[in-house]
């Protein structure tokens, strides 16, 4: 199936906020309760190790994305580690609630955080869950550079896979957001109007979920794309971690400097 770089509705400027934090609630509580990512906790602390990184800087993070179910898997495999959560248009109200769930130990960057360049003091690991496939390839190669450039570790992660079966498993999730919209909390009455009176959130996480699949790079593809960087002393792993927490494997690429 040929990569296929359709528009996101989640991602345009236009998108209104009730809205886009409204799925991004809906995803982070599916992510919580499915736990896809599950298998890649000991790849990601097997580089945490490599690197000696104390500080992970998840990019793209929406609502918080996984890290409430895989901070504490980290913690028992070792010593902890500082999550910073940033995002383009950050979900204040949800990452806020998830800072005061976590004790702090999940913080988060107040204002927008461009994936391929992060400012400059922002230094740990890279992460990127269910994220990557947004940018065309010039953009995703461009997050891969930065990384090279300052030195620091990265990891892709994406849950999603391009793929006839995979693209058929979103049709239901209409379904899924007008059942699941109503044990989501804090509860909001924006979300009741943008899910039931106006459909306009079952509607956005459908046709994002299928843009995803059509999106999302292939370990072929990363590996293409990881070849720019030969000889600039970045080791790189692609390959696919499957688990008892998802339906298909996630697809990974991580890079950290050789010294």
């Amino acid at each position: 199936m040929r990569r296929l770089h359709l528009v996101e509705l989640e991602d345009q400027p236009w998108c209104p906020r009730p809205v886009r934090d409204a799925a991004t609630d809906y995803l982070e509580f599916m992510i919580r309760l499915g736990n896809p990512y599950a298998p890649v906790v000991p790849l990601l602390r097997e580089a945490l190790g490599r690197t000696g990184a104390r500080r992970i800087v998840d990019l793209c993070s929406g609502g918080g994305g996984p890290w409430p179910r895989l901070l504490p898997e980290l913690d028992r495999g070792g010593a902890p580690v500082e999550v910073v959560l940033t995002d383009l248009y950050p979900n204040l109200d949800a990452l806020r609630r998830v800072r005061r769930a976590t004790g702090g130990r999940l913080a988060f960057r107040e204002e927008p955080v461009d994936a391929t360049r992060i400012p400059p003091g922002l230094d740990g690991f890279r992460t990127l869950f269910t994220s990557f496939h947004h940018f065309p390839p010039e953009r995703a190669r461009a997050i891969l550079r930065d990384a090279v450039r300052a030195r620091q570790g990265i990891g892709v992660f994406e849950a999603t896979r391009r793929s006839p079966g995979s693209v058929a498993a979103m049709l239901p999730t209409p379904l899924a957001v007008l059942l699941a919209t109503p044990f989501i909390r804090p509860f909001r009455p924006s979300r009741l109007l943008w899910t039931y009176l106006l459909p306009a959130v079952p509607a956005l996480v459908l046709w994002d979920g299928v843009v995803s699949c059509l999106r999302t790079y292939t370990p072929d593809e990363l590996r293409e794309m990881t070849g720019e960087f030969a000889g600039e002393g970045f080791r790189w792993e692609i390959g696919e971690a499957k688990g008892t927490g998802g339906p298909a494997p996630v697809t990974y690429l991580l890079g950290w400097p050789e010294e």
